[in-house]
């Protein structure tokens, strides 16, 4: 009997649980149809999503790919951008260059006019001296002509003869003087004389005032020369080539000749004063002509003083004025050169070698300098000794020794 009892309890507890779920399926069913209907929406509401996500997943790539399309614009405008400012740039730096250029030529064709101006005027100087060459020229024709027809044979034979004979001298000596002026050297005669210093004295007191030191008075009358007389090249002049003779028992007569034009003509000082232009060779015998002026008759010691001929590399020479100072120095007074022996702008002295040095630097456009002759002039005839004639090592020994 007591092994019953067990089973007749389960089988309670399970006829209760049967009644129990009965009872609680009756009451829950409402909810879970609500909740099923709930789940329903929901469901369509996550597929209306699911489709809106995929909308604008799609919507998203391509405005992606549109901003990386805009990204690779915006690059490559930037490039272009850049391109062109930097040809800007450029175009802005041309732009000066050129206008830096123009106002440098309108400099240039300015001073050009002004030279051309006095060109003009100062070829008015050598009218003269193509007149006496026209004339001896026609003169020599005119004889060549009456000795070609037998003139020898004529009355005035003799008197014929002897006017020929000083015309062939004329002519001669004419161009001998022509040939003067043109040579450095030959024209010292013409230039550097007595007659020729004493002539820049009125310049030379303007340049000193009443100073008698003299490295006062040279750095006074350097800058006077600078200040006053314009850089002009020489205009060309005429001058016999070749002649052409026959002899007459003897005697040499013109027969012919050829002519020929040189650009190379050293003015008198005061020619250069008058009209206050010339070259290198002009400038530099001004300012020769008034140091020793200076020295002479104002200090009162007529201290050794040079021309200087300077050959460059490059088939080119230059003319200056070398004053050799004690204790192996030296000073360099060049006026077309634009060059003076100095230190924070007062004359000076220097060492010889290390100025010649400097000197030489200064020429570097013209390559560099081959040989330097030096020349002192005595002025009561122009007559001239060469007291050196070498390379700057060369001259530099010479002044230090």
């Amino acid at each position: 009997m007591d092994k019953w009892v067990p089973v007749v309890l389960i089988v309670v507890l399970l006829a209760g649980s049967g009644g129990g779920y009965y009872l609680a399926s009756n009451t829950l069913q409402p909810r879970i149809t609500s909740l099923e209907s709930q789940l329903t929406t929901v469901q369509q509401q996550l597929s209306e999503k699911t489709q809106d996500y995929t909308t604008l997943n799609n919507d998203y790539q391509a405005l992606s790919q549109e901003k990386a399309s805009l990204e690779s614009s915006r690059a490559s405008l930037q490039s272009s951008y850049d391109a062109l400012k930097t040809n800007y740039d450029t175009l802005q730096s041309n732009y000066g260059s050129l206008q830096t250029s123009r106002d440098s030529l309108q400099a240039d064709y300015t001073a050009l006019s002004s030279q051309y101006n006095t060109l003009s005027a100062v070829n008015s100087d050598y009218t003269q001296l193509s007149e006496d060459y026209v004339a001896l020229k026609k003169q020599y024709d005119a004889l060549s002509q009456t000795v070609g027809n037998n003139v020898y044979k004529t009355i005035g034979y003799t008197q014929m003869l002897e006017y020929f004979h000083q015309l062939t001298l004329s002519v001669r000596t004419f161009n001998a003087t022509l040939r003067e002026l043109c040579d450095e050297t030959t024209s010292f005669k013409n230039t550097l004389t007595t007659s020729e210093i004493l002539g820049v004295e009125s310049a030379v007191r303007e340049a000193v005032g009443s100073s008698t030191d003299f490295w006062s008075n040279y750095q006074k009358i350097h800058e006077y020369v600078t200040s006053n007389i314009e850089y002009v090249n020489d205009i060309e002049s005429p001058s016999i080539s070749s002649y052409s003779w026959i002899d007459v028992n003897g005697v040499r007569y013109l027969t012919g000749f050829d002519t020929t034009t040189t650009r190379n003509y050293v003015q008198k000082p005061s020619f250069t004063l008058e009209y206050k232009q010339g070259d290198c060779d002009d400038q530099a015998h001004l300012e020769y002509a008034m140091l020793r002026y200076n020295n002479k008759y104002i200090v009162g010691n007529d201290y050794r003083i040079f021309i200087a001929w300077v050959f460059f590399s490059d088939e080119t020479s230059h003319v200056a004025v070398f004053q050799p100072v004690s204790g192996g120095k030296l000073t360099i007074l060049d006026p077309a050169g634009n060059y003076l022996t100095s230190e924070s702008s007062t004359i000076r002295g220097k060492d010889a070698a290390s100025e010649l040095d400097a000197y030489n630097t200064r020429w570097s456009s013209q390559g560099s300098i081959t040989s330097i002759s030096l020349y002192s002039i005595d002025i009561t005839d122009g007559s001239y000794t060469v007291v050196v004639d070498g390379t700057v090592t060369e001259v530099a020994s010479y002044l230090t020794g």
